[in-house]
């Protein structure tokens, strides 16, 4: 016979190795577990970066929503969607796998790197006249009447000789055109009928581009000073001001007229029907816009005027769809500093000391003076299309340009 002793020994023996099993099959268990999700999420931004691929290579301009089956097994399907966010494209990719779902929101932008033009000015029979210490880097396509040395408030010119560091060719009279869908879309929005809108209140908003877009009315004469960030749109049928206490972050906004506090610091999109007045030392960061769209209604002469000492980062445009006799005008004050593109279908007004590291399209200059105005002369100015960095990124508005597209931005 075995002692009792022997039994409760085994006994313990047996239930320890019973506890040591079972947490080797647990800790298996586990392991394989943890094995397959990571398997999955590894799969998972597999077919993520594929439809972010299949998002920068589509060169379709209009907005779409679409399921695709990658490998064509019903196991790995990508939901893109892609849309415009005022002049940029917003993509949104998500993809799933049983109950594990990732995603990614960004902005898209045009790949510029093969268009090295710093000017284009439209051929109205007229040249282009450089004095003091204007610099032109970059190609230029100008009037056939070409470019030439000129006396201004008594000063030579004192730049390059050959007055354009880069190729010439001749240009049109009419400038390269904009993308008809995005500015019917723009338009589109500068015409809502805002009765149909909720009125805008809170002083600070934050709505993710993974959500559904938020579009508010503005009340006439609504100053804007909260903090107000993604997927927001703001439309007012009259003017706006934006005070300089607010904090903007890639919100949309449309109104008859739009002022803009000096000091204003922000990124964000600015359209306007009438105007889009900047006060002094205000700095947009990239990727920010502001444009003005001449529309049935509009003022005589639509235009973008901004103080002295601005910052910008990004486009700048005007858009007219025929040329008017009160031609759309951007102007630009003392100092002013662009990087990116500046377009007008109309004139172009600057002072002494501006700096656009960029290109500028226009029909025509105004150089303002403390004596006097000189039509198509630009005097102690620096237009430098190799000083904008080669991380830039274009928009889709712009006809007649390369397709590739980048990534501009991660979003939230």
């Amino acid at each position: 016979m075995l002692k009792a002793g022997a039994l409760y020994f085994a006994i313990v023996v047996a239930f320890f190795i019973a506890i040591i099993t079972a947490s080797l099959i647990m800790l298996a268990a586990h392991f394989r577990t943890s094995y397959m999700k990571e398997m999955r999420y590894t799969r998972l931004l597999t077919n993520l970066n594929s439809g972010i691929a299949y998002v920068l290579a589509d060169d379709g301009s209009s907005a779409s929503k679409k399921e695709i089956d990658l490998f064509g097994k019903q196991s790995d399907s990508v939901l893109i969607e892609r849309k415009n966010w005022g002049i940029y494209d917003l993509g949104v990719v998500r993809t799933h796998i049983l109950g594990d779902t990732i995603g990614r929101v960004f902005f898209t932008g045009i790949n510029t790197d093969k268009d090295l033009d710093v000017l284009y000015l439209s051929d109205e029979d007229r040249p282009v006249s450089v004095s003091g210490k204007t610099q032109l880097t970059g190609n230029g396509a100008l009037p056939k009447a070409g470019i030439k040395q000129s006396y201004a408030e008594g000063k030579p010119y004192t730049g390059n000789k050959n007055m354009i560091d880069g190729k010439i060719t001749s240009s049109t009279r009419t400038l390269k055109g904009l993308n008809n869908g995005m500015i019917k879309e723009l338009e589109a929005k500068l015409k809502t009928d805002t009765k149909l809108l909720n009125s805008f209140n809170p002083v600070k908003l934050s709505v993710s581009f993974k959500d559904s877009t938020k579009t508010f009315r503005l009340l006439p004469g609504t100053v804007i000073e909260g903090d107000l960030s993604g997927n927001i749109i703001l439309i007012s049928d009259s003017s706006v001001v934006i005070s300089a206490a607010a904090k903007l972050n890639h919100i949309q906004i449309y109104a008859h007229a739009v002022k803009i506090e000096s000091g204003f610091k922000g990124k964000c999109q600015i359209f306007a029907r009438d105007s889009v007045v900047v006060g002094d030392n205000v700095h947009f960061d990239y990727p920010s816009t502001v444009g003005v769209i001449r529309t049935i209604g509009a003022a005589e002469q639509p235009s973008i005027i901004f103080g002295n000492g601005l910052q910008f980062n990004g486009i700048v445009f005007s858009y007219e769809d025929k040329r008017s006799a009160m031609q759309t005008m951007i102007s630009l004050g003392k100092e002013s500093r662009l990087i990116g593109e500046l377009y007008s279908t109309g004139l172009v007004k600057m002072q002494k000391g501006a700096f656009i590291a960029g290109k500028v399209s226009c029909n025509r200059f105004i150089m303002q003076t403390p004596v006097t105005l000189y039509e198509n002369f630009l005097i102690d100015v620096v237009f430098n299309r190799k000083a904008r960095s080669k991380y830039y990124l274009s928009s889709g508005l712009f006809e007649g340009q390369s397709k590739e597209k980048g990534i501009l931005e991660w979003l939230k």
